[in-house]
């Protein structure tokens, strides 16, 4: 009995999330990696995180059953490429230290981007002696290179790509979030070990989506912000996120200016680069239906999605096919039709949950009539909402992809 109960102990991991961004920041990445820390703690595993110490800002921040080790990092006055990429670097470099007071560890999951803190990641793991795990959110230089930033042959594309390439040889898994980007690695993989003539090892790609966050869920129904918006009473298409280059939101000010219906309020929630631009052009053009609203706290996602009718979600390039942003997820599993301007894969789940259009970046003149057209044969997208939400709960539950991994990573230790 004691041998049994010994072996069940000896079952339990010990974890390090190496990551830029966590807990109380609230972006993408640090819901990701909450998430799977959760997952891992509810399975009887130990948690430590090291996380940028620039999450922890001014605010106050509550307990959490993980253990937080927040590294010194430099923090970025302005958003400028050189602030951007101290702060990753001296995040990197101070991460490395801080896991000394981490302990042992059977697991290292280091999550990109920012790029610039991979290896670090693979330096933590080898003095620690753990496996690696390589999580790709975006893949590097590739969406750089996708949406302009810069180009194949420039300083910063060979860096990023001499990264990635280290690190997809001498990770022992790499993660990602969509089956394209899934595929894509693999190509990578395939070149990086046939290039000294070795093995490649596709098989160490991983799918570990996003996914919906079942937990947004147990966030209440705001009335303010019910009857602030008049959302019980007015037909309103909404945005939330970034307000910046890559989404071009230009696109929406000319749907709204084009489509027939003026009675529809156009709510769009966040902050960015082009917000300013934005909002100025809008009340030139007379758009008074187009509001910019602020940041929206995320605990009051769940009552906008609820009560608006349809959510609004833009890919700005169409060579982004693999990208599956997170807000198509939320939007269907709290059942609100999704209007998305993508292609690939994140068309593909708004297809097959019937409560959307898509529309490609490269033809957004189609915007406003495919606009018409759902709001028109409103009922026909909304009807399938209870399906809609059955879809993300079973087939891309968050949660349950993360308990999935979980019992993976024992078979990696295996």
């Amino acid at each position: 009995m004691e041998d049994r109960k010994e072996e069940v102990v000896n079952t339990h991991m010990r974890i390090l999330i190496h990551t830029d961004e966590y807990y109380p920041t609230a972006q993408a990445c640090s819901y990701r990696m909450r998430t799977m820390a959760d997952a891992f703690i509810d399975k009887g595993d130990e948690v430590v995180v090291i996380a940028s110490s620039t999450n922890k800002g001014n605010g106050k921040i509550e307990p959490r059953r993980e253990k937080i080790l927040y590294s010194p990092a430099i923090r970025m006055k302005k958003k400028t490429t050189v602030m951007r990429m101290l702060n990753n670097l001296s995040f990197g470099i101070t991460s490395i230290f801080t896991a000394i007071k981490a302990g042992k560890v059977d697991v290292v999951i280091t999550t990109s981007p920012p790029p610039l803190v991979s290896i670090p990641g693979w330096i933590i793991a080898k003095c620690k002696g753990a496996k690696l795990v390589y999580d790709v959110r975006d893949i590097w230089p590739d969406v750089a290179l996708e949406m302009g930033s810069f180009t194949e042959g420039s300083v910063y594309c060979k860096v990023f790509r001499t990264i990635t390439r280290f690190m997809y040889k001498h990770a022992d898994w790499v993660t990602t979030v969509s089956p394209g980007k899934v595929e894509k690695i693999k190509e990578h993989v395939v070149y990086v070990g046939g290039a000294k003539g070795g093995e490649a090892h596709t098989d160490k790609v991983k799918l570990v989506g996003n996914g919906f966050d079942e937990s947004v869920e147990n966030s209440s129904i705001d009335q303010k912000l019910i009857d602030q918006y008049e959302l019980d009473k007015k037909f309103t298409c909404v945005y939330v996120g970034n307000i910046g280059l890559a989404q071009g939101l230009g696109a929406l000010l000319d749907m709204a200016e084009q489509s027939k219906y003026k009675e529809v309020q156009f709510l769009l929630f966040g902050k960015g680069a082009e917000k300013d631009t934005l909002e100025q052009e809008a009340k030139e053009r007379r758009l008074d239906n187009v509001q910019f609203c602020g940041v929206l706290p995320h605990e009051k996602v769940f009552t906008l999605l609820s009560y608006a009718k349809m959510s609004f979600i833009p890919l700005k390039n169409s060579n982004m096919k693999d990208s599956i942003p997170t807000k198509v997820y939320e939007a269907l599993g709290i059942g609100c039709p999704v209007l998305l301007v993508a292609e690939g894969d994140s068309c593909d789940i708004v297809n097959e949950s019937e409560m959307g259009r898509c529309v490609s970046p490269d033809h957004t003149e189609q915007l406003a009539e495919v606009f018409d057209e759902m709001v028109e044969n409103y009922s026909k997208y909304s009807e399938h909402r209870t399906e809609a939400r059955k879809l993300m709960h079973e087939k891309y539950s968050r949660q349950q992809i993360a308990i999935a991994f979980e019992k993976q990573l024992h078979e990696l230790l295996k």
